[in-house]
């Protein structure tokens, strides 16, 4: 865990890594579940910190064009709170939306979290 600076009256966030079922290594910032979130594309996830330090529990993996606006209105996240996630990790990439897809859904068969942001048809073309 690395805690970055983010400015003057901005409070600093942890980074944690993930690793995806292909074995590439994806960089995540730590967010508050009631924090604005930046305007900027990438991949998300909704997660609890219960197991301990730095050791989250995916509930729901996503990717958006604009976290600002692209993960409040996704269908899975009152569940993804109702089942408890209390941070947002973010991954910034400049990625098109389906290289970022990509790159969610292989995330997520890494984890296998009970909540994805897309149709059960993109995940049976996963598998």
């Amino acid at each position: 865990m690395r805690i970055f600076p983010e400015g003057q009256n901005r409070k600093p966030r942890r980074t944690v890594t993930h690793r995806s079922q292909s074995g590439v290594y994806y960089g995540f910032t730590e967010f508050g579940i009631d924090d604005p979130l930046p305007n900027a594309a990438g991949i998300y996830m909704l997660v609890t910190e219960i197991l301990g330090p730095d050791r989250w529990q995916i509930i729901l993996v996503g990717e958006t064009g604009n976290f600002a606006a692209g993960i409040a209105p996704v269908a899975a996240a009152p569940e993804a709170l109702r089942r408890g996630a209390t941070r947002v990790l973010l991954h910034f990439s400049l990625l098109g939306s389906r290289e970022r897809l990509n790159a969610a859904r292989d995330l997520w068969m890494a984890n296998r979290a009970p909540l994805v942001s897309w149709t059960p048809e993109a995940i049976r073309q996963t598998a």
